[in-house]
């Protein structure tokens, strides 16, 4: 199948640009896709630009899931099929930009794996930046030059993460679920390291590695990504006081759960609500 599959509605895109080495849309993603499948001859890359949602993708039998919001991004290898799904978190629109980047772009062997979520400050930024650029009708220079930029990087992010002989395998899908949920079950706690390493009988030290390399975090950075989406969520749908959200979600004290929720989106707490 090609990106056509998508159950999405394209609202614009990059044609006659004159972009050679990628192509871009906009597409307006509907609150809830049952499963599709999709394949592109290219290097696919996917910005979430509005909504929030839960999106699982599935190789095989087994489905992982991500929680996806404005700057996450998902990669897909070129010609690599892919299985997927999705459910709205919230109810603001939900949008998302597409990039299909040239495969000739990628050095050496051009291995770039499939990844539901990357959590990577220049893969976002460039994105981004190819998001502005088809707003103002960029042109192809620009725009091939942050395109070869970002396939650069991804390739080297790749080479450099590449697991070396008796590194920490990822976590099973029941073991990562299991750890997610408990994060989940005790946002307002003071989670400890030992605590989650013994949910799933690994030494504190081997913990630390194998969730990192299953979820791209540290536990730390990703329980405060839960804490930041949780906290978002009362936010938009509740009139608790921004002080009592923010003890619910982990942060005994506020100004410490402005900072961070400011660096998460943008904005403070209480422009979030009232916006």
């Amino acid at each position: 199948m090609t990106i056509e599959a998508l159950p999405s509605r394209r609202l614009t895109g990059s044609d006659g640009l004159g972009w050679r080495r990628v192509h871009a849309a906009v597409y307006d993603d509907p609150a809830e896709a049952e499963a599709f499948a999709t394949r592109v001859p290219e290097l696919l890359l996917v910005l979430v630009t509005d909504g929030r949602y839960r999106i699982e993708s599935r190789h095989g039998r087994t489905w992982h899931r991500a929680a996806y919001r404005p700057g996450s991004i998902g990669v897909t290898a070129p010609g690599n099929r892919s299985e997927l799904r999705w459910r709205a978190t919230g109810t603001e629109p939900m949008r998302s930009l597409h990039l299909r980047l040239d495969p000739a772009l990628l050095p050496g062997t051009g291995a770039v794996p499939d990844a539901l979520a990357v959590d990577d400050p220049y893969v976002t930024a460039s994105a981004r930046a190819l998001h502005d650029a088809l707003g103002t009708g960029a042109p192809g220079l620009y725009a091939d030059a942050v395109a070869q930029g970002l396939v650069a990087h991804l390739a080297h992010r790749v080479t450099a993460t590449a697991p070396s002989p008796g590194e920490a395998t990822p976590l099973g899908t029941a073991d990562r679920d299991l750890i997610v949920d408990y994060m989940r079950a005790h946002l307002a706690d003071d989670v400890s390291l030992d605590e989650l390493a013994a949910l799933v009988n690994l030494s504190k030290y081997h913990f630390l590695r194998t969730f990192a390399r299953t979820t791209g975090l540290t536990p730390h950075r990703y329980l405060s990504r839960l804490r930041l989406d949780a906290a978002a969520e009362l936010l938009r749908g509740g009139t608790l006081p921004v002080q009592r959200v923010a003890l619910i979600c982990g942060y005994a004290s506020p100004s410490r759960f402005a900072t961070a929720f400011q660096r998460a989106y943008g904005c403070t707490p209480t422009a979030y609500r009232r916006n």
